[in-house]
């Protein structure tokens, strides 16, 4: 069946996240071209994509930070396999984000709502 993420990519937000806290496991880490609104360009980020979920995560610095952390390694190449918890919560300038932590041991895979939204 054709699908609309066949042909775009479309980025996690913290409204996909529903209040909850979300293990996943990485299952690639990439360098890609994405679009910033605020200087209205294209910039290169580290893009994060999970097992089994359709859509990805583009890292800003500190996500960045906190993925070196919980894998123990800045090689973005070996992050693929570790299991990490995603939370949406308030950043430090009042907008919400998702902020990342090493999943406890033994957790599992959890639920990311991946319905389309409606455009206007």
């Amino acid at each position: 069946m054709p699908s609309a993420y066949d042909l775009y990519t479309f980025y996690l937000e913290p409204e996909d996240l529903r209040g909850r806290s979300v293990t996943v496991t990485v299952s690639a880490a990439s360098v890609e071209e994405v679009f910033n609104p605020r200087i209205k360009r294209n910039e290169k980020r580290l893009v994060a994509t999970f097992a089994g979920k359709k859509k990805v995560l583009p890292l800003n610095k500190t996500q960045a930070a906190a993925m070196i952390d919980a894998t123990r390694t800045d090689d973005y190449t070996r992050w693929p396999g570790a299991q990490v918890t995603l939370t949406a919560t308030n950043a430090s300038n009042g907008k919400t984000t998702i902020t990342i932590t090493p999943a406890p041991v033994g957790a599992g895979a959890g639920e990311i709502v991946e319905e389309e939204k409606a455009s206007a």
